[in-house]
């Protein structure tokens, strides 16, 4: 007896043909997450389930930056179609830092820029993050330090230090992001940069540069004139009360 097709699959290998053949830039929103969840639902119609959570969330990336609960109240999405969707700005960021993996040297706010910038790739809360490097500007290693709510971090200045002895550091380069902001320095950032600043020059550890990551752009307090020295002090903001730069 000959096996009945299952109806999709024509459709399901048109869209496969074409991808191969087009990359994904002709596609729509809804076609792109479309094809996606295929990976997820092989027996069912995806199509619908597309367009019922870009109608539900508003966009790709919201639905792929969506929390795992919100996504599996969505009706036919099951935990690994929801685990998929969360998957992929993960594997992004993973791919970026994989493929920047050799960039061992920092030597200008752009480098640090460009090195950070993956890093941060589909964050949707704030977070810190600290590259430790030698005297040669190699970097030993890239730490996050805290992680925090959607416009707030809080950062040990002690955590910084006895990160930087543990790697034989003579200087490091901060970096955090300003999810769904502007790549510019509140004024809590200059001040936070300072106490650290301050607290590691005396164990003769230099901050080098402080990085600011927005989606794909970023700035570097060293070379857009941010970045003061330790003998520098920055007046204590207002409201600041979610820093802790003391050591």
């Amino acid at each position: 007896m000959a096996q009945t097709k299952h109806p999709h699959e024509g459709h399901r290998e048109r869209m496969y043909q074409r991808f191969l053949r087009e990359g994904l830039d002709s596609f729509e929103e809804h076609q792109a997450l479309e094809l996606l969840l295929f990976f997820a639902k092989p027996r069912c119609d995806t199509n619908e389930l597309a367009h019922a959570l870009i109608e539900r969330f508003g966009s790709l990336h919201q639905v792929l930056d969506a929390p795992l609960e919100e996504l599996m109240q969505v009706k036919g999405v099951g935990r690994s179609c929801a685990v998929l969707c969360k998957l992929i700005p993960q594997m992004g960021r993973y791919y970026y830092i994989s493929r920047n993996r050799d960039f061992v040297q920092i030597n200008s706010g752009a480098d640090a820029v460009a090195y950070f910038l993956p890093r941060f790739y589909g964050m949707t809360v704030e977070c810190f993050m600290v590259a430790f490097l030698d005297d040669k500007h190699k970097v030993l290693r890239c730490t996050t330090m805290a992680e925090g709510v959607i416009n707030a971090v809080a950062v040990s200045s002690s955590k910084i230090a006895a990160e930087a002895i543990s790697a034989g550091a003579t200087n490091v380069i901060l970096a955090h992001n300003h999810p769904g902001g502007i790549a510019l320095p509140s004024a809590k950032d200059r001040w936070m940069t300072n106490q650290i600043a301050q607290a590691l020059a005396v164990l003769n550890i230099a901050v080098s540069d402080h990085v600011i990551i927005c989606e794909d752009d970023g700035i570097s307090f060293a070379e857009s004139g941010f970045l003061l020295g330790p003998e520098d002090p920055v007046a204590f903001p207002s409201a600041a009360s979610d820093i802790n730069g003391k050591l």
